[in-house]
Order: structure tokens, then sequence, then C-alpha cells
């Protein structure tokens, strides 16, 4: 029992013995005044005699309400003990003990009825002193000693602060709020973002289709006159030009003016799109052309009409209109692929995707939704320039700034500056993504796919594994019926319940037995209780009889008894109610483009993942049919069952075609894209800090007779040619 419990029931029982022994003195009519036994008794002194008029005395000062929390157990048997007593001792007058504390006003509550002893009692509602009967008295201090106790109960203890200490809970205390506690599941569960809404690919297609249209014609138009200028560069360099064209700055150098001008002209687009990309924070490739053109067209100016800059080295119009041309290129490269892969997506609806599973890549049957919006996505490696770009751009200002200083032409400035910023934006930069997306597009379209640009190859290569089930590895028609043995049982019986058991087992055996089911002219069975076996087999119930139907080592790990010397190592053998009665000679002949996709995986170190539910395709089965494995995982029956589902998924990539050959394709080419776009882009950053060091170099020392616009020209090219030479051989797998 609680320490405080003990007390409060001890000064009840004191309570209780002095009543009894005050109650024998006493009238039991006698009233007495609270203030009269409080003195007496509270005291130890005798009450004084009261006045006839007594000033009205100062409202005691309220204390504010206590909290209100349920009774405790203990403290409403005490209470109810107490009111027990004061039933029994109800006409017996009552003072309280010695030391009692000063009653106070109760605490509110909803009024209690009272009995009719306590309605005589009940002092009226004058300016005299309240009379108050024993029992009421009583009552006020138990009262007293229930309100102490509950504020003992009620009140918290400090919480304890550390880094493992925990706060003792209340019963009357709620963990959380639940509102609070929504809120969180709403967070936790929260639905992903619907997808943007897709035009139809026709649509896409067509729009694709006008733009490519428009980008070739400009890099046509282009084409011309950045040819002419290259054209007049040679002739320059060699000194092939008549001396009446050569003598006067101004004749040699409008036309050449003229012609970037109307290059520049012609590639507004290209320009434009680089001041959108600005206005988002991006410095791109098309940003530097534009300052390279305007640069080199500054310069070509001066050359014509400032005698100063005529007397120095030739102005370099031409690799302005080179730049952009190369961007122009590189466009039309871009939307060239983009046509390529919603020409294929545009057929029709595919009868596969490919989509990113916890396995690999997996072929499955689903719709092309979402397609559109992950092709259109910008690719990863952009964001590559648009950090490192502004650092470029930074680098040929205060490298030409620097060359102009130190060697004390002014007028060189801006022809310093085109040096620079050609050496700094190589021509190889607007190309190194659109030439491996142009030619994978391409290669992919040839076999009936496409996949979803750079968003969709990126996925796919992640996963670096591809699921293959059993029509992949042997497609129908590479397997084929050797022979059939029946025990004891009817063929047509027999027939029936491996075609029902292949059909169950959803394995590529179904439609060999379907077929075979079909020329005996008979039907499928009702199967129940369906089970697959780690061993290679699977299990049912066909009227009433219990049907297994599997390899060699799954009957004899079930206890069926096979026939001696059993020399077939692609056997499927059928058992009734633990007897054999059937055995098929199973044959798997290797197709041609199964081997070639093996080989390819394997060589791109690709892995395959055997989602197979064929007992008898297993990585030895593939070793001895096609020479290798491919390193190929052979997983758990469960996670086969799981990794062979056939539809579902976000569609990264369409096949139109079956067969294994355009599923690897499209493997192959994804890691193919993503893998020479980050190298084709890793090496143009490495050829353009290497060029832009030499080219400082060579205008600080001032060896302008090397830095002709041939020279020049030629030095940016085989700079970028460097960085473009694995996308060039993307498509080679």
């Amino acid at each position: 029992m609680d320490p405080k419990d003990l007390e409060f029931e001890e000064t009840l029982a004191d309570s209780e013995l002095l009543l009894k022994n005050t109650a024998r003195s006493m009238d039991e009519d006698a009233e007495f005044t609270l203030e009269s036994i409080l003195a007496e008794y509270g005291s130890g002194t005798p009450a004084a005699p009261e006045p006839k008029e007594k000033e009205p005395e100062p409202p005691a000062e309220k204390k504010p309400p206590a909290k209100v929390v349920p009774l405790p157990k203990k403290a409403e048997a005490a209470k109810k003990t107490v009111d027990e007593t004061a039933d029994e001792t109800a006409r017996i007058p009552v003072i309280p003990f010695p030391g009692a504390k000063k009653a106070e006003e109760p605490i509110e509550a909803e009024p209690e009825e009272k009995t009719d002893a306590e309605t005589e009692e009940e002092p009226p509602q004058d300016d005299e002193p309240k009379s108050m009967s024993l029992q009421d008295i009583l009552a006020q201090t138990v009262q007293e000693a229930l309100s102490e106790r509950e504020d003992t109960i009620i009140e918290e203890e400090p919480p304890r602060r550390g880094l493992f200490s925990r706060r003792k809970m209340r019963d009357t205390e709620q963990l959380y709020d639940d509102a609070e506690e929504e809120e969180d599941e709403e967070e936790a569960f929260e639905e992903p973002e619907p997808e943007l809404p897709e035009p139809p690919l026709t649509e896409t297609l067509s729009d694709y289709r006008a733009q490519l249209s428009g980008a070739t014609k400009a890099r046509r138009g282009a084409g011309i006159f950045t040819l002419l200028l290259c054209v007049m560069a040679v002739l320059e360099h060699f000194s092939i030009l008549p001396e009446a064209y050569t003598a006067d700055p101004m004749i040699r150098a409008l036309p050449l003016l003229a012609v970037e001008a109307i290059v520049c002209a012609i590639g507004w687009r290209i320009f434009a799109g680089a001041l959108r990309s600005l206005k988002q924070g991006k410095v791109t490739s098309g940003f530097l052309t534009m300052l390279l053109c305007l640069v080199t067209l500054l310069d070509t100016a001066l050359y014509a009409f400032l005698p100063a800059r005529a007397a120095l080295s030739l102005p370099l119009p031409v690799l302005g209109a080179m730049s952009v041309y190369c961007a122009l290129l590189g466009e039309s490269l871009r939307l060239h692929g983009m046509y390529d892969t919603f020409r294929i997506a545009a057929i029709g609806n595919a009868p596969y995707i490919v989509t990113v599973t916890a396995g690999g890549a997996a072929k499955r049957v689903g719709l092309p939704g979402g397609f559109s919006n992950s092709a259109r996505a910008n690719d990863p490696y952009s964001r590559w320039q648009s950090v490192l770009l502004p650092v470029f751009l930074a680098a040929a200002v205060v490298f030409g700034v620097l060359s102009t200083l130190e060697t004390k032409q002014n007028a060189l400035l801006a022809w310093n500056l085109s040096v620079m910023l050609a050496s700094a934006n190589l021509l190889a930069f607007p190309m190194v993504c659109a030439l491996p997306l142009k030619r994978i597009a391409a290669r992919l379209a040839k076999s009936g796919s496409a996949v979803a640009g750079f968003s969709g190859a990126d996925a796919i290569r992640r996963s670096n594994c591809v699921i293959l089930t059993d029509g992949d590895l042997f497609p129908p028609g590479t397997v084929t019926l050797g022979g059939l043995k029946v025990f004891g049982e009817e063929s047509g019986k027999v027939i029936s319940y491996a075609a029902t058991m292949a059909h169950a087992s959803e394995s590529g055996l179904s439609r060999l037995f379907d077929n075979l089911l079909a020329s005996d002219g008979g039907f499928r069975e009702q199967v129940e209780d369906v089970d697959f076996y780690e061993e290679g087999g699977v299990g049912g119930r066909i009227h009433g009889e219990t049907v297994l139907f599997g390899t060699a080592g799954f009957m004899r790990k079930r206890g069926v008894n096979l026939p001696r010397n059993l020399g077939l190592k692609t056997g499927v053998f059928l058992s009734v109610d633990g007897t054999l009665i059937a055995v098929f000679a199973v044959k798997y002949m290797p197709a041609e483009n199964v081997d070639w996709a093996l080989h390819a995986l394997h060589h791109s170190r690709i892995t395959p993942v055997l989602a197979v539910r064929d007992g008898n395709i297993t990585p030895a089965l593939l070793k001895r049919k096609f020479g290798t494995d491919a390193r190929a995982v052979y997983p758990k029956l469960s996670t086969r069952l799981a990794l062979s589902e056939r539809g579902g998924g976000r569609p990264y990539a369409l096949l139109m075609r079956e067969g294994l050959m355009p599923y690897a394709e499209v493997v192959l080419g994804s890691k193919r894209l993503c893998a020479s776009a980050r190298r084709c882009t890793v090496l143009a950053f490495l050829a353009a800090t290497a060029s832009t060091l030499l080219a400082f170099y060579l205008t600080f020392v001032g060896a302008y007779s090397v830095l002709t616009p041939f020279s020049l020209l030629i030095y940016v090219l085989l700079w970028s040619l460097s960085a473009l030479v694995d996308a060039l051989l993307s498509d080679r797998y």
C-alpha cells in the first residue's frame, strides 16, 4: 500500500474516534458556527462571544481552479468509506479534529441532490454568520483532504534529460496526436506526382519531322557559305589569290564579313536557344558560339576600317562560321535520332516493352504510356557542359586579355579573344551526345526497336542485367518432341495430362504440348493445387489424382521410380499418384540470333538472369548448346517465378519484333549510348583544355605567323575529331 494512502486512512480513523468521544457530551440539536469551532479547537483558545452586529469579513482570495483529472481508484475507495461513515453518524454532532485547516470554498462541481436533513440544516442566506452541521463540516474536511491528494497525484514529474532516458508514461497520457499521425501517414504514403500529359506519338513524330526538315535546310545553307570561307582560307594560306584582292584590306575583309553574317543569320535558331538557356541560368555551347561570332565579326570590321589592325594578322571569320555550322549539325543529328525513335514508336502498339525491375531489364507486355516524356527529357551529360563551360569562357577571356597586354597590341584584343574562344569552345561540343544518339537510334530502328532517349537508356544500363525467360532463349520452333513412351496408360490421357501441366506451369513447353494435344484431338483437364518445386517440376491434382510433371531429378526427389540406364539429358517425365506413366524426349535446338545475343551480352559484360520455368533450361544447357552461358545467373525458384511475370512496368524501350535479338539490341545499345556520350564529353573537355592552353601560349609569345586562318581551322578540327572518334564507332557492337 502506498504510504500516502496509509497516512490518509489513519487520519480518517482518528477523526472518527474523536467524533465518537465528543458526541456524548453534546446536545444532538446543537448547532455551531464555523468560526466558533475553528477558534476553539483549531487554535486551542475559547471562542469569543459573538457580537450582535458583526462587520462583514472581506472575501477570501480565490485560488485558481485545480486541474481536474479522473480520481484514482484508491481515492475513490477512500471517499466511499468516508461517505458510509458519514451516513452512520448523520445525527451525531461532529467537530473537526484539532489542528484542522480552515475550510475553504468547495471546488465548483455539478450540484448533487441533497437529502431532507441537509436541506433543513442549510443555513439561511443572510449577513448572519453561517451555521453548519457537523456532517457538512466533515464533508468539507474530507473534500479538502481529497483535493490535496488529487493535487499530489496529478503533479507532473520533470522530464529527464539524457540520450537514453525515457519519461514514464501515464495511463491517461496520449502518445501522439491523431492529426499528426494522419499527416505523417499521408506524407509516408504520398502518391507520386502524376505524369505530364503526352501528345499522341503520331503528333510528336510530325513535330520532329518538321523540326528536322528545318534544321537540315539550315545546316545545308550554312554549309555552303562555310565551305566558301574555308576555300578562301586555303587560298590565303597558299597565296593563290590575286594581288589586287589582297592589297586592299577593305576589299579583302568585307566579303568575308558578309558571308559570316549570312551564316549567322541562317543559324539564328542556335542563338535563340542559347538565349533561352541563359535565361534559365545555363551557359551552353551555343552561347559561346554566339560570342565567338560577335567577336570575329567585330575583328573583321576592324581589319577593314582600321589601318593599324590591317597591318597585323588576318581576321578569323571562318572560325565563327564553322562553329555555327557544327552547332546546326549537332542539332540536326539530335533531331534525326529522335525522329528515328518516334518513327518506330508510332507504328502501332508495341507487342513488348522493356522496363526495369529489381532483377534488371525485363521484356514485358504493356502500354507505351510515359515513353514520350522519357524520350524528350534532356540528356544527363548536358549538365556537365552547363557547369564547366562557364569556366572555359572565363579562362578564354582572361587569357585573351593577358595575351593582348603582353604583346602590347591593343588592336588585336578581338583577334586574341577569337583564338581563345575557338580553342575553348571546340566544334565537338554540340555533337558529343547527338552523334551517338543518332547512330544508336538508326541501328535500333533496323531491328524494329526504339529506346526512350538518354533517360530510357540510362535507366536500362544502370541495372547491367537482363532477364531472360524460356521464350527468349528457345523461341517457338526450337523446342521439339523427339519421342514418347507410355507406361500402362492410354496415350490420350497421357497427352491431356501432360498438356494440362505444361500449360499450368506457363513454361516454354506449353506451346509444344498444346500442339501435340491439338494433333491428338484431346483437351486440357481442370487442374487444382498447382505447386512449383525447386528441383525442376510442377505438381497438381487432376480428378483427385496427384500428377507430377518435370525433369528426371525432380522425379527422383519425389520418390518416383524411373527406368534404368536412362540416357535422356533433356527429357520430361509424367507421373500419377507416384507411378511413372510417360516419358517425353524433348530436344532444344539453338537459334542463330540467340547465339549472337548471348555472345554479345558476354562481350559487353551484361549479366543474363535466367527467369525460366522449364527445369531443363540451366546454365549447363546453354553452355552445351551455344558454347557459352554468358555467365548467367540462375536464381531460386521463387525469384524466377517473380521475375518471369509478363506484364506491367514503365516503358523505357519498345520492341516491335519477336526474339531475343531485338531485346538484346536495346540493352546493348542503351549501354553503348550512355558510355559513348560520357566518354566523348570527357574527351571533349580534355581536348578543350589542351587546345586552350596551347593557344594561349602561342598568342602570348606573339606567334602570329603560325596562327593563320587555315592553320587555326585545322587546329580546332583535329582537336574536335579526337573527341568524336568514339561517337563514330558507338554503333559497332
